[in-house]
């Protein structure tokens, strides 16, 4: 696993990925902006009377936008998700056939369920705040388990059928709540959050393709075409 990490990180010095990575930042910063700013008018507006939007208002808003930043990063994911799979894929892995990718209605549906349970997750997580050790708990186990199930199950399923993809994150369903309680603590640290769909993508590709090795579930789906 942390030869996976050291691999994805230093992916993102190699001039491809540098290509993808100005767009996902760019992206990201206006997606946090968007959520900074929606958030203080949702707290001002919804509890106009409440010390979630007087004293601590502006420090409220800040720490809610910083903890369901994982939720707008995940949104991204489907944009970037193949085209950096492929580039890993080319520099470790070139004997792979081209892979079958993300069918897109499948892709799409997959994508827009996940970020509709991570937002009702996390909001549901937002009544904790009053016990905030009990919060942070919460907010490491659900997002990492939902992060690490979402890039598995996308990378997977770039060159499995959906069947066959949640049978090997199922076998290792362990590393990938580990994995994604790691991505969950990645995304709060300043300017890495930004990085995170790329790193994890990655990631997930190494990981990926030892699970194949180790216990290979089918022949691989390759480009037809």
């Amino acid at each position: 696993m942390f030869h996976a990490l050291l691999l994805a990180i230093g992916q993102l010095f190699t001039g491809p990925i540098l290509g993808v990575l100005g767009g996902v930042v760019m992206l990201s910063v206006a997606c946090f902006v968007g959520l900074w700013l929606g958030l203080g008018y949702v707290l001002s507006h919804w509890f106009p009377d409440s010390w979630l939007s007087t004293g601590l208002g502006g420090v409220t808003t800040l720490v809610l936008a910083w903890f369901l930043f994982p939720v707008v990063t995940s949104a991204m994911v489907g944009l970037f998700l193949d085209r950096v799979a492929a580039i890993v894929e080319r520099q470790h892995y070139p004997e792979l056939p081209p892979a079958k990718g993300l069918p897109f209605v499948e892709g799409l549906l997959a994508a827009l369920r996940f970020v509709v349970v991570l937002i009702g997750a996390n909001l549901l997580l937002l009544v904790l705040m009053l016990f905030p050790p009990i919060y942070l708990v919460a907010w490491f186990v659900v997002n990492g388990w939902l992060l690490g199930r979402e890039y598995a199950e996308l990378v997977l399923m770039r060159r499995h059928p959906r069947r066959e993809a949640d049978d090997l994150r199922r076998r290792n369903n362990g590393e990938c709540v580990l994995a994604g309680a790691g991505f969950a603590g990645l995304a709060a640290l300043p300017l890495f959050n930004l990085v995170l769909p790329v790193v994890a993508t990655a990631y997930m590709v190494h990981r990926a393709e030892t699970w194949r090795r180790d216990r290979p579930a089918a022949p691989l789906q390759a480009d037809g075409g």
